[in-house]
């Protein structure tokens, strides 16, 4: 026997694909795990236990889905809005939001639990659009902590036309004339559509002496008003002039027909019109996909979201109207702005931009295909530069990095090191927690969480898996005081009913035992010690583990929502167990007579390198799990310390085909693991 000491120094691999269990020669081999539950791959390379989820608070229903969505007006007022079936709610700062009689703030919506999946979100400041193909736009609206509203998008100028339009000829009648007014907002140059035209008998040549004068009234107080004229002969209305106030004479302006007025388009306004996609792209409100037009993007007036009128003739910030030309006619799934407006459909992703790099106008439009891969109806994340979006049927992860070669974006795969995730079992719904990690979380079909560590800059793509005791349904993630929150629905068998949580992810890297969080659907306490805990009517029946002032209390079943502590403790965190678990990859060994293949082997002892941790299990495949000894000082009077260092384990495992060292944290306590080594005997038994 032959005996060697081999090293992972980091697992910023991830999980990898059974498939790649023999590709010792792929760079992220080396830093790969075969399993890796509970875990969350840090960018630096260590792995780390994941934290909780705490509990928030019951969903509306029970028995219906239920799904997530970010409100963010600035860094310190974020929202989580629940959508269940006809409903929405707010949640903040990990409870609901109530109003003065301490009734959660519920606003009624036209959507059922099943079209949930299909809305479409975009947000401008304090208002969030909504596009879903059973019903006409929506628009909810936030006033305060307690006000919101939700109306239907009122489509069209938001100045309102002049009224009573009077013309007045001087001097003999013996032509026809025909004027129209519009209102025009001092501020955002946002132009009324036109009055009721006028037509008046007036001179064969207008002029000084012999004038028309208009006078008109309106709402608008202090707008500008234009005023168009039509000569009857060309039926046509052209420009000639400004006014201030409610009164303008024509002493002779030629019309100019290169400029004319706004004309209301009838848009959205039917049930095969209504568009499923809702986006914006340069000062512009984009709506996409209608049951009749699914190929259609429409593109509002530039700086005016709600005005799709356009001019005779056009003007360049019209309201737009382009379809993609392509060999099928395949449905758009959703729109992401970038370095042009990216369009992803059910068979190919596209830009959409200006000719010549230039500004959208009805003038200056044009489709681009991109990539031929073809898109999920789930809607992207923008990660740094890239774009990451699921490939049709929802089992493929694939970024669009923008190339300077090619001028384009191109789809390079992200989960073909670790497929067997998503095998069969498609993303449903997913968010990114830029901070502090920079960690994609996936809510899968079957109800499984998995998440991937994605740092493009220092090329870092690591898979991890996830599970609870439940299903996940929805993920979100909003800014927070120590980070990106992570929020998320979980159904779970409570009593042998059927009940649906909303519960946020615990925050990383929490130095002080007594503050860490390392169970599911969690609640804690702060305050004066005491032994009798109330409040857990929400885990009632189950097996609870408990963290009693840095101690591991023994675990106990919420009976009549309570449990009763052994003595009394001042911080107190109660919930449900899981499991972390990390399987290496098997390493390569090459020895002195050769390749390791097919050898025996057999560890004998291991060098662990935590950081900050508590609690680790360490054994193989020939042996059981034995606890890291964390703690030099065995005292009963204080709390575990968090070690940060080096521990050795003696193994003294079994000879097998393959070590398969497994690391196990079971305790509500933290684990991060910076490296391992070991002491491997290997050869000929």
């Amino acid at each position: 026997m032959g005996a060697v000491t081999v090293t992972q120094n980091n697992f910023n691999g991830g999980e990898l694909s059974p498939l790649m269990g023999a590709r010792t020669d792929q760079v992220r081999y080396a830093n790969g795990c075969k399993k890796l539950k509970n875990m969350v791959v840090l960018p630096h390379g260590p792995v780390a236990r994941r934290p909780g989820f705490q509990y928030a608070g019951e969903c509306y229903y029970h028995d219906k889905k239920v799904r997530l969505i970010p409100f963010s007006f600035n860094a310190d007022q974020t929202y989580v809005l629940e959508f269940g079936h006809r409903y929405f709610r707010i949640w903040k700062d990990g409870g609901l939001i109530v109003n003065y009689t301490g009734h959660a703030v519920e606003k009624r919506t036209p959507w059922s639990s099943d079209m949930l999946a299909s809305l479409s979100f975009c947000q401008s400041a304090d208002v969030l659009f909504v596009a879903c193909e059973y019903c006409a736009p929506i628009k909810i609206s936030r006033k305060s902590h307690m006000e919101w509203y939700l109306q239907d998008v009122m489509f069209g100028s938001r100045m309102q036309p002049p009224m009573s339009l009077i013309a007045k000829a001087k001097g003999e009648s013996v032509r026809e004339y025909s004027y129209v007014v519009t209102a025009i907002d001092p501020f955002t140059r946002e132009e009324s559509e036109p009055c009721v035209a006028v037509t008046v008998q007036g001179p064969e040549t207008i002029s000084v002496d012999s004038s028309i004068t208009l006078t008109w009234n309106s709402e608008n107080k202090n707008a500008i008003f234009a005023i168009y004229k039509c000569w009857n002969e060309s039926d046509k209305y052209g420009f000639v002039g400004h006014a201030s106030s409610r009164r303008w004479v024509d002493r002779g302006s030629t019309p100019d027909f290169s400029e004319g007025f706004p004309i209301h388009r009838y848009v959205f306004n039917s049930a095969v019109k209504y568009p499923s996609v809702v986006q914006f792209y340069q000062q512009r409100l984009c709506f996409a996909a209608s049951k009749n037009q699914p190929q259609t993007v429409w593109m509002s007036r530039s700086g005016s979201y709600n005005n799709f009128n356009i001019s005779d003739p056009l003007r360049d910030d019209d309201s737009i109207e382009a379809t993609i030309a392509a060999e099928r006619v395949n449905k758009i799934e959703w729109m992401i702005p970038g370095r042009k407006l990216i369009v992803g459909t059910a068979g190919s992703e596209w830009s959409l931009g200006g000719s010549d790099n230039k500004v959208i106008t009805p003038s200056s439009i044009k489709f681009e295909r991109q990539s031929v891969i073809g898109a999920a109806p789930v809607a992207p994340l923008v990660v740094g530069e890239n774009i990451l979006f699921l490939q049709h049927g929802g089992k493929v992860i694939r970024e669009l990095q923008y190339s300077l070669q090619k001028d384009g974006y191109m789809g390079t795969e992200l989960s073909i090191l670790s497929e067997h995730l998503l095998k069969d079992n498609p993303v449903v719904s997913w968010a990114y927690q830029q901070e502090p990690y920079s960690i994609v979380w996936c809510v899968l079909e079957d109800g499984s969480l998995v998440g991937v560590t994605y740092e493009r800059g220092h090329d870092v793509i690591g898979w991890h898996r996830h599970e609870s005791d439940g299903l996940f349904e929805s993920v979100c993630c909003v800014q927070g005081s120590d980070g990106d929150e992570l929020w998320c629905v979980v159904k779970r068998q409570i009593g042998g009913q059927t009940k649906r949580y909303v519960e946020r992810l615990a925050p990383y890297a929490v130095s002080d035992i007594n503050n860490q969080v390392f169970m599911d659907s969690a609640l804690s306490y702060h305050g004066e010690a005491k032994d009798t805990f109330t409040g857990l009517e929400h885990l009632e029946g189950k097996t609870v583990q408990i963290l009693a002032d840095g101690f591991v209390h023994p675990p106990q079943v919420v009976t009549g929502g309570k449990i009763i502590l052994n003595s009394p403790a001042a911080v107190v965190h109660a919930g449900l167990q899981y499991t972390s678990e990390l399987v290496p990859v098997e390493p390569e060994v090459v020895t002195p007579t050769g390749d390791s293949r097919g050898k025996m082997r057999r560890v004998s002892r291991m060098c662990v390198n935590v950081f900050e941790s508590a609690e680790v299990k360490v054994g193989t495949a020939g042996s059981a799990p034995q606890r890291v000894a964390l703690r030099d000082d065995v005292g009963l009077n204080n709390p575990p310390a968090l070690f940060s260092g080096e521990k050795v384990v003696e193994i003294n495992g079994g000879y097998e085909m393959q070590s398969n060292v497994q690391f196990t944290m079971e305790e509500p306590l933290s684990a991060t693991l910076l490296s391992y080594s070991m002491d491997l005997e290997v050869g000929d038994r």
